[in-house]
């Protein structure tokens, strides 16, 4: 949550994680890169039930917004690349 010295801007949502793995993640490649973010669950009832499987949005300040959605652009890209299967065969195949 927004703390007592941020609680005159504004926030939005930079991008929904899926789960509250990925949305810290994310909320900490942001903070490297200088944007204050926090997380806010979609559904705050069942978030304490289930977090590691609901999604969780990703929010920072509306100035800051451009910004933070070309950072997290870059990671799901990163993580994209990573998660597909390589065509490259294993040596001795």
């Amino acid at each position: 949550m927004p703390d007592s010295k941020t609680t005159d801007i504004e926030f939005v949502t930079a991008g929904l994680a899926p789960n509250e793995f990925t949305a810290t993640l994310w909320r900490d490649i942001l903070a490297d890169a200088g944007i204050h973010a926090y997380l806010r669950p979609i559904d705050a009832a069942t978030f304490l039930i289930a977090a590691a499987i609901l999604p969780v949005n990703v929010m920072v300040p509306k100035d800051r917004l451009g910004e933070a959605r070309s950072i997290l652009a870059d990671v799901s890209v990163v993580e994209s690349a990573s998660a597909e299967p390589s065509d490259e065969s294993e040596p001795g195949e």
